[in-house]
């Protein structure tokens, strides 16, 4: 029987050597995974400038194993066995020795990075100790801003509505309830019920209240000036009393958290407008745009890489049926049947026994046609050497054509100076410095982005100016309480929550009205769905365990991105589910979230166990709840789009380990086997992480969105420390991008004969659904369709087309929110995730 192995990080006070006088315990124990040669590993932080122990707990055989710490020389030591005086049972500390000056253990897993080994009994805890430039101030950020995130969430209101009106979120209602009570409650203190004691004290003669000690002294000194008698003592410490300061206190607690979360919220629309309006200036002020070079000279290389694989392209499964030769094509679009293109022989190369045709189509071996389909946007002409079957076919339209189908090839030989042209670019992009001068269809869209920034820093501004109003009056009626409380403690009155027997609360008119207060309060937050209880949690949260916080932080990103940004409706009772799971790691935790008007359900599940019984840190799906549906598609068809999402909290990563770690989670751990779309996407705090960069967008360096494998992997930068308001800029885009891809295209309702379109859809601005006036569809030249999806609320716009090679859906959202990679001197030219294929004006 193998004993079980929990490890937590433990903040020790010491008493004497091996002697804990007290053991701070983190919530969270670390997650251990089994290694594939037996036993178990985990993951462990040093920290800049804190160091917690890491602690090893084991049941059901505590007192029987001793674990062995075994060090890089293979020399094994015992550990440390340390009673916790609070929590019970001990813990086992790797120990390498007692400083009697400092009064503390030293401990090599606390200084030292590296790969580190534990037996217990027959089995062996791999340790992987990270070091990490985090410090105690980079943590508290992170719990200041998650405590604030989690209190906004529950005491806000579900639609973030302003301060104009009343409603939980407002905090006009609290701040009415504190005035009421800080009214009724200095009444009070001006005259305060009283229990009055009668007591024996030295008073002068002439006002002594004589009883038998009076006498007694009299007798003994007839000429004393003061004598004991009785006396009445006044207290104001009663029962009454007591509650109030007990409800004080708790009004006091809710005032502070409101406080601390509006403080924050409004700091944040502060910054926002000003960015907004920053955003604004800037894209109006635009003339010319920077080159980034590293871009540019990458998707020269992918050019290169294409061309060189069409040159190198052999058919090693080909057949030698067929007529040999060299055979040069223009290759047109793509043909309905698989792997087959339009073409017509190159200019020069036409055959007149073949006038009566109507059109010509070739079929490739798939991996010619795939290579060919990605070079399309700069290469068009191809002399293909290999053996051909060719047969005329007639249409039941009656149309003839030619079908060139290759049995085999044996080169290809690409016709295209494009890399020619981009060495020339780039010598013009150096001379100019790395700046082009803006399109006039970049100009338009800046145009619209810097209109969309007013209006959300307008936004922004009236909603912290009435937030500010209501923030002032609880900050006002938070003070009165303080002092009120502050006046009741000099009188000696302290504190119970035991509400009294007495009926002074009912008779009293001013003690009635504190508890009518009370009560309103306790009422305003529990239609908030906050526990009362749960603000003392909230509150300790500490910073033992900063990858978990980092992780519940995440959660609290997301959360609010779904409901406030994108108008999500979550689920009733989801304000005591979202405590609870912030508070803890439990797992399978599933959040669901409505959009009624569209007919759409996303499912956000927290530690989803998958069969494997790997745990994703967040799985989130998009599923159509249409009606018109539910008779004929099973529940995995109504399934529109998916992702999995997984926090990584570290401050540096080497070379290549982000790709690395995302192949391990895909690869080893089959994260993607958790939704349809197979999307698989790392969260993590460090900026600058992709060089070069993956697109020339401001969010290239910091984030790949997997632009080069059809959006299906890659990573984003999520952290406190990002540049001001843009901490979930980078998040929100992942977002858009999963949701963008589960909208259905907009459809064109014939019953009434018109022509509006209509798109279940919403704005990714501000969440509102487009309406159909904002809907414009055109046909692009290959036939298709693309539509304009404009918010006339917000003035944020998308264009929904498809490729005009493999008729993959692209987004085309400005250049602050598209997600595709885009040409690197041209950002408002998209770059199909699915071919890599582009629309060059020159080429063209």
């Amino acid at each position: 029987m193998s004993p079980e192995i929990e490890a937590r990080y433990l903040a020790i006070e010491w008493q004497s050597e091996g002697v804990a006088r007290a053991i701070d315990v983190s919530p969270v124990a670390l997650e251990l995974e089994p290694r594939t040669e037996g036993g178990f590993a985990v993951e462990s932080t040093i920290f800049n400038d804190f160091h917690p122990w890491l602690g090893i707990r084991l049941e059901p055989w505590g007192e029987e194993v001793v674990p062995v710490f075994v060090t890089v020389l293979g020399r094994e030591t015992p550990m440390l066995r340390v009673a916790d005086p609070r929590g019970g049972g001990f813990w086992w500390l790797q120990n390498d020795g007692w400083d009697h000056s400092g009064k503390r253990h030293f401990s090599e897993l606390q200084r030292s990075p590296g790969t580190y080994n534990i037996r217990i009994g027959d089995v062996v805890l791999q340790i992987e100790n990270r070091l990490s430039a985090f410090g105690r101030t980079d943590i508290q950020a992170y719990v200041d801003d998650f405590r604030g995130d989690l209190l906004w969430m529950i005491m806000n209101d579900a639609a973030n509505a302003t301060a104009t009106g009343n409603g939980v979120g407002t905090g006009a209602e609290l701040a009415d309830t504190l005035e009421e009570l800080h009214a009724a409650s200095k009444r009070v203190l001006a005259s305060p019920a009283v229990n009055i004691r009668e007591g024996q004290a030295p008073q002068p003669v002439a006002k002594v209240r004589p009883n038998a000690t009076s006498f007694r002294e009299y007798v003994r000194n007839p000429v004393a000036r003061q004598l004991t008698g009785r006396v009445f003592d006044e207290s104001a410490d009663t029962a009454e009393n007591r509650y109030l300061r007990h409800m004080l206190a708790v009004c006091l607690k809710v005032a502070d958290a409101y406080v601390s979360a509006a403080t924050l919220q409004s700091d944040f629309l502060d910054r926002l407008a000003s960015q907004e309006k920053a955003r604004a200036k800037r894209n109006r002020e635009m003339e010319m745009r920077p080159v980034d070079p590293e871009v540019f000279d990458q998707q020269s290389e992918e050019i290169e890489q294409k061309l060189d694989l069409l040159a190198t392209f052999k058919d090693p499964l080909g057949s030698t049926l067929g007529r040999p030769g060299q055979f040069p094509i223009y290759i047109r679009k793509t043909y309905y049947e698989n792997f087959s293109f339009y073409y017509t022989p190159q200019e020069g190369c036409e055959s007149k026994a073949d006038d009566d045709l109507d059109y010509r189509v070739v079929v490739l071996p798939e991996g010619l046609f795939k290579l060919i389909l990605g070079s399309l946007h700069f290469c068009r002409n191809f002399t293909i050497e290999g053996s051909v079957e060719s047969r005329v076919v007639k249409t039941k339209y009656g149309k003839q054509f030619l079908r060139l189908t290759f049995t085999s090839v044996d080169g290809v030989v690409p016709q295209t100076d494009e890399l020619k042209k981009r060495t020339e670019k780039r010598r013009g992009l150096e001379k100019s410095n790395w700046f082009v001068r803006l399109s006039g269809n970049e100009r338009r869209e800046l145009e619209r982005e810097a209109n969309s920034a007013e209006r959300r820093a307008e936004r922004s501004l009236g909603r912290k100016l009435s937030l500010s109003y209501s923030l002032d009056r609880v900050r006002r009626g938070l003070r009165r309480l303080a002092e009120i409380d502050a006046g009741f403690d000099l009188l000696g009155v302290s504190l119970n929550s035991s509400f009294p027997t007495g009926m002074r609360f009912v008779s009293n008119p001013d003690y009635a009205t504190c508890l009518s207060a009370f009560k309103k309060l306790r009422e305003l937050i529990e239609r908030g769905g906050l526990d009362l209880s749960k603000l003392d949690e909230i509150n300790s949260v500490g910073i033992l365990h900063a990858s978990d916080i980092y992780e519940k932080w995440c959660l609290l990103k997301i959360f609010m991105l779904l409901v406030h940004d994108f108008r999500l409706e979550p689920e009733p009772g989801w304000e005591e589910k979202l405590v609870a799971t912030s508070l803890s790691r439990a797992s399978n935790v599933r959040f669901e979230f409505l959009r009624d008007d569209l007919e759409m359900k996303v499912a956000l599940t927290c530690q989803s166990e998958m069969l494997t019984g790997r745990r994703p840190d967040f799985v989130l799906e998009v599923i159509d709840i249409a009606k018109k549906q539910f008779a004929h598609l099973d529940h995995e068809s109504r399934r529109l789009g998916g992702l999995v999402m997984d926090a990584k909290f570290r401050s540096t990563w080497k070379k290549g380990e982000l790709r690395q770690t995302l192949d391990e989670l895909v690869l080893a751990k089959g994260y993607d086997k958790a939704v349809a779309s197979r999307r698989v996407f790392i969260l993590q705090p460090c900026e600058s992480t992709a060089r070069p960069a993956s697109s020339p967008l401001d969010w290239g360096v910091h984030c790949d969105y997997g632009s080069t494998q059809s959006h299906r992997q890659g990573w984003i930068q999520l952290g406190v420390a990002s540049t001001e308001t843009h901490t979930t800029q980078h998040l929100k885009r992942l977002l858009t991008m999963v949701f963008q891809n589960a909208f259905p295209e907009p459809e064109e309702p014939d019953e009434n004969g018109n022509c509006t379109w209509t798109s279940r859809s919403f704005c990714l601005g501000c969440g509102e659904c487009h309406a159909p006036e904002a809907i414009q569809a055109k046909t692009t030249k290959s036939g298709a369709t693309r539509w304009l999806l404009d918010c006339k609320r917000c003035g944020v716009w998308t264009v929904r087309t498809h490729c005009y090679n493999c008729k993959t859906p692209l987004f085309k959202n400005g250049t602050m929110w598209t997600y595709h990679n885009t040409v690197a001197d041209q950002v408002t030219n998209v770059i199909c995730p699915g071919c890599g294929s582009y629309f060059d004006a020159g080429f063209s």
